[in-house]
């Protein structure tokens, strides 16, 4: 879709694209289901289907990955290799992957990643040695960034007063894949050791053909890319001010680094918690309540059927209840909870608390998306998700590495390291409230800019910059008055007047009337700059009476004078004839 589809066009009636404004809007929904979302409520499903799909994908080849890798002789440390690989070129990508996101758009970059992870887990399945798999295994990481864009496209499509339920639910569409997946691979595992990985290709190309078809781009993100823009008058832009308008800091780089910091904390914190309870408890479940490989796999499918039943039931009521800072701490708190009663005994308090540990986990992930979406803006949403997202990747890699060491001494210690890290997130963030609340009130006075009315609940909102906003437009003024002769810097407090003069008040009491002032002030601009010629006739106008001025005081100086004098006078009267014939024909030409 191209950025300007389901948008009208301004009205435009000025050179190079400066014209006047006038209301745009997006198409209505079918039904009031749907009525507060910015898309169709299909669209929202097919996010939920390829998000589900691409991790049904990953956890069908993901547990075959050891097996396939010992077909070339492949000892235990470089298996690890071959998960660490693929996590860190994910985390090394994401932020390649978030710009083109808000720049490219979101339903491009899905069929890009989708692609990639298709042609990755074709080069994985026809792997020829150790380091062919290798190098395919760091090329699928570098494209698994779906999850990431699925969850921007949500929160750019749904309200933020909705976008806790619908967050949870994209969360349950990836817990709900691990429920499935492994016992898929292992089913296909059956008809080669490589054919769950070649299957995981082709479901990937299969999505994007889907994503291609089907999924509208971003509503949110066309509006914010439109060749002719209504976030602020004067119709479409010239070719800069368009590349300089998509290059905004949006919120700013220093809200942006803090949100992404802040709740990239507390991702991977959360992150390498569940790490340490997902990779040990098998190890420790065996040691020591002596259970097999399918009991401990049913124990853990109740985690997940707990995790997925929390996101679906329990995450939207708690996030609306308490919101996104305390639901996360309640889910701080299970987590931690959870994982000190994995380590006592007998087994089915620990049964308990892994159940415990899955839904603070669930709980603790749906409210730090969704407080992390709720502090960006359109220009920044990619990065912000992205970007937090980075720091929970890094936390699957960080918590194996620190769960085994541990493991070694005594298989209770990672699960206290669980707990421990959740302590820590909890801890962070409480730090971080004061950061966290710097930046709401930032956002508290923007949030009507890019919106399609400066209306909030029947309030009219004024629109503030943040500082590398302001200082931008400052710099752009300076210029402007340096290039058109303004002694702005010897004048300043007069320039300062002449500009509270140039622009007086507009209307506040409906959209249609603020536009029609601006349009009107804009019109006389206009007409102001068009009035050279007259003001040049004006001029010259007033030459011609001071000369006629002087005239007749020669004349009253003379007097009774010779008749010199008298021609001398009639000569001065005709210099000044001939002076206003010249002037009239050089105002004509």
């Amino acid at each position: 879709m191209k950025p300007s589809e389901n948008v009208e066009s301004i009205d435009d009636d000025s050179d190079e694209g400066e014209g006047d404004v006038s209301v745009k809007h997006f198409g209505s929904h079918k039904n009031k289901r749907n009525a507060d979302l910015k898309v169709d409520l299909t669209a929202v499903f097919l996010v939920y289907i390829v998000n589900f799909l691409d991790s049904l994908g990953g956890s069908i080849s993901t547990p075959i990955l050891p097996f396939y890798a010992a077909e070339f002789h492949a000892d235990y440390t470089q298996v690890g290799y071959l998960f660490s690989c693929f996590a860190m070129a994910q985390v090394c990508s994401m932020p390649l992957l978030s710009q083109l996101s808000d720049k490219r758009g979101r339903k491009n970059v899905l069929i890009l990643a989708t692609v990639g992870t298709g042609v990755g887990a074709l080069w994985q399945g026809t792997a020829t040695s150790y380091w062919s798999l290798l190098l395919s295994r760091v090329f699928s990481g570098l494209w698994s960034g779906v999850a990431s864009v699925c969850q921007v496209y949500i929160v750019d499509v749904v309200p933020p007063e909705l976008r806790a339920e619908y967050m949870s639910y994209l969360n349950s569409s990836t817990q709900a894949s691990t429920l499935f997946g492994p016992s898929i691979g292992a089913g296909l595992s059956a008809l080669g050791i490589n054919v769950p990985v070649l299957v995981q290709g082709g479901v990937s190309f299969v999505l994007a053909l889907i994503i291609w078809a089907h999924l509208p781009e971003s509503p949110e993100w066309c509006r914010l890319h439109a060749p002719e823009s209504p976030f602020s008058p004067g119709g479409a832009r010239t070719r800069a001010m368009k590349k300089k308008r998509t290059e905004s800091q949006g919120m700013g780089r220093k809200n942006v680094t803090a949100v992404i910091l802040s709740y990239g904390a507390l991702n991977l914190c959360s992150m390498v918690g569940q790490m340490a309870i997902l990779s040990m408890f098998a190890v420790y479940a065996e040691q020591t309540y002596g259970l097999n490989s399918v009991r401990v796999g049913f124990t853990m499918t109740l985690g997940a059927l707990s995790s997925v039943g929390t996101n679906i039931w329990i995450s939207p009521p708690t996030l609306k209840r308490f919101g996104s800072l305390a639901s996360s701490l309640i889910g701080f708190a299970l987590t931690t909870v959870g994982a000190i009663m994995i380590a006592m005994q007998p087994y089915w308090i620990s049964c308990l608390g892994l159940i415990i540990a899955y839904q603070g986990l669930a709980i603790n992930s749906s409210a730090v998306a969704t407080g992390a979406a709720n502090l960006t803006d359109m220009q920044n949403r990619a990065t912000i998700m992205t970007g937090t997202r980075m720091f929970k990747s890094a936390g699957a890699v960080i918590g194996p590495i620190v769960s085994g060491p541990l493991a070694s001494r005594d298989v209770r210690y990672p699960f206290f390291a669980a707990g421990a890290f959740s302590l820590l997130g909890m801890s962070t963030q409480l730090l971080s409230l004061p950061i966290i609340r710097k930046v709401q009130d930032v956002l508290s006075v923007r949030k009507v800019i890019n919106a399609e009315t400066p209306f909030i609940d029947g309030e009219w909102v004024d629109e503030y910059g943040t500082a590398e906003e302001i200082r931008d437009l400052g710099e752009f003024v300076a210029e402007l008055l340096s290039n058109r002769h303004y002694r702005w810097v010897t004048y300043n407090d007069e320039l300062k007047n002449f500009l509270r003069d140039s622009f007086p008040e507009v209307s506040n009491v409906s959209l249609e009337k603020h536009q029609e002032d601006y349009n009107k002030r804009r019109r006389n601009a206009r007409e102001q700059s068009d009035l050279t010629l007259v003001a040049k006739f004006d001029q010259l106008e007033s030459e011609n009476r001071e000369l006629l001025e002087e005239l007749k005081k020669l004349r009253w100086r003379e007097g009774g004078r010779s008749g010199k004098s008298t021609a001398n006078s009639r000569e001065a009267q005709k210099q000044c004839q001939q002076h206003m014939i010249q002037s009239i024909a050089g105002f004509g030409q």
